[in-house]
C-alpha cells in the first residue's frame, strides 16, 4: 500500500479546496482559512517527498509534487497578497 502518497493527495486536495474558498467570497475574507490551506498543501508536499524518498509504488506522488508545485505557482501569479497574509500569519504564530 502506498500511505503517504494517498495522504500527500489528500491533503494537496484539501489545501486547494481551502484556498477555493477564500476566492469564492471576496466580501467575506476569513484569514485563517488561508492559513489552513498553505498548511494542508505544505503538508501535502512533505508526505509526496516523503513516498518519493521511500520508492513507493504508482505516479500518484509525482502527480501530488507536480500539482503542489503549479498551485503554489497559481496562487502567486494571480494572488500575490496571499502569499503576505500567509507570512503575516507565521509571523502572529511564532
Amino acid at each position: 500500500m502506498k500511505p503517504f502518497s494517498i495522504s500527500s493527495i489528500v491533503s494537496i486536495i484539501l489545501g486547494t479546496l481551502f484556498f477555493a474558498l477564500t476566492w469564492i467570497d471576496k466580501d467575506y475574507y476569513f484569514e485563517p482559512i488561508l492559513f489552513v490551506g498553505a498548511i494542508f498543501l505544505l503538508i501535502g508536499g512533505i508526505f509526496s517527498f516523503i513516498a518519493i524518498s521511500k520508492k513507493e509504488k504508482g505516479s500518484l506522488k509525482f502527480i501530488s509534487v507536480a500539482s503542489f508545485f503549479i498551485i503554489i505557482f497559481l496562487v502567486t501569479w494571480f494572488e500575490p497578497f496571499q502569499i503576505i497574509r500567509i507570512m503575516t500569519w507565521l509571523k502572529i504564530i511564532t
